[in-house]
């Protein structure tokens, strides 16, 4: 008979909320109800969670606290990092939990064994990605600190095409992605990568590493792979979802929980 196996600390992952000031019951804001709902229903429920971009539609006070209000029934630490559509000031005005010193919309927080290292891909001006060579400077050190603990990183913007186009043409600068590759490729303790911003679920690889992309709680894109300039974003009625990441005998078990908004569609 095997040994009875500890229950393993719980992250969960909601990315691209998409709130909007004023809708505490409709959209956005219903749709992060109802992802806080199956969120409660996970058992184990989860030590944390983790924000991974997008946050507000468009960035104002009253939406980053309409985020807090949803969000607070789980009653565990709220970890933000910002997408394009953040304002990562106000963010991390709000979400202080793991922000780092001097550089609040990056993070850095322990979810029982696991370490999560959340950088900031924003571009001021624009929807596409960037990760400037101080952050990979930092990354760097942040990484070499602590080489045996297994670590997570996020970023909002994936460092690989989706193949979907009207996301691919705001994605993370190519080279910076390439940067970003040589760095983890020197550290064997980051067990995968987790975006979001494409708004649809995905697995890839990259730097050697599974590449989670999270899906989002608030809508999902079409799935069109044909390579052409002239494909506009175009929603579909797929279900929303998150993720749910759990160390498990020293591997990272991440799981796309999907649920249904009825009022969809």
């Amino acid at each position: 008979m095997q040994p009875a196996r500890a229950a393993p600390s719980v992250l969960v992952q909601l990315s691209d909320l998409h709130l909007r000031a004023g809708e505490n019951g409709a959209g956005p804001a219903r749709r992060l109800r109802q992802a806080v709902a199956a969120v409660a229903e996970l058992r184990p429920g989860p030590v944390a969670v983790l924000l991974s971009g997008d946050i507000a539609d468009s960035p104002s006070d009253a939406a980053y606290e309409l985020a807090l209000e949803l969000l607070a029934p789980l009653g565990v630490p709220v970890h933000a990092i910002p997408g394009n559509h953040d304002d990562p000031a106000r963010l991390a005005a709000r979400f202080p939990a793991g922000s780092v010193e001097g550089e609040p919309s990056r993070v850095v927080f322990s979810c029982g064994a696991l370490r999560v290292v959340g950088l900031d891909s924003t571009t001021p001006g624009s929807d596409a990605g960037a990760l400037a060579g101080e952050q990979l400077a930092w990354l760097e050190r942040v990484l070499s600190g602590e080489p045996d603990v297994p670590t997570l990183l996020s970023l909002h913007h994936p460092p690989v095409l989706s193949g979907i186009r009207s996301m691919d043409l705001i994605a993370l600068d190519a080279g910076d992605s390439s940067a970003l590759e040589d760095v983890i490729a020197r550290h064997r303790q980051v067990l995968a990568v987790t975006c979001g911003h494409v708004h649809s679920s995905m697995v890839t690889s990259f730097a050697g590493r599974p590449l989670l992309i999270c899906p989002s709680v608030n809508s999902t894109v079409e799935l069109d792979l044909r390579p052409r300039d002239d494909l506009p974003f175009a929603a579909s009625v797929s279900p929303v979802g998150f993720l749910v990441h759990a160390l498990i005998d020293g591997r990272l078990a991440s799981h796309f929980q999907p649920f249904e908004d009825p009022a969809r569609g």
